[in-house]
């Protein structure tokens, strides 16, 4: 499968996707983010339709940023859309 069709199915397992813009507001990047029971999050953000990086992490404050907070790491992959999003769908529930 394709990472348009991964980011579907992302979608489909509890992802909620949103546009990240810079401060000009251009268009960034794509973050989808699912969040578990007890501060468990897995955050894909894909950057082009060459690069995404993806993370599980547990310690998450649900009302901080996703990108800037302190937090255990317990996988994460970075590469093409496709590899990335194929791994995320792979993942077992925490």
């Amino acid at each position: 499968m394709d990472a348009i069709g991964n980011l579907r199915h992302l979608v489909e397992r509890g992802f909620q996707g949103a546009p990240v813009h810079n401060d000009v507001g251009d268009l960034d990047a794509l973050m989808y983010v699912r969040h578990w029971p007890a501060g468990v999050v897995d955050v894909v953000i894909v950057y082009s339709h060459e690069e995404a990086f993806a993370y599980r992490a547990s310690g998450i404050d649900p009302d901080a940023s996703l990108l800037n907070f302190p937090a255990r790491v317990h996988w994460r992959q970075a590469g093409h859309p496709d590899s990335v999003t194929t791994a995320v769908l792979g993942l077992d529930e925490p």
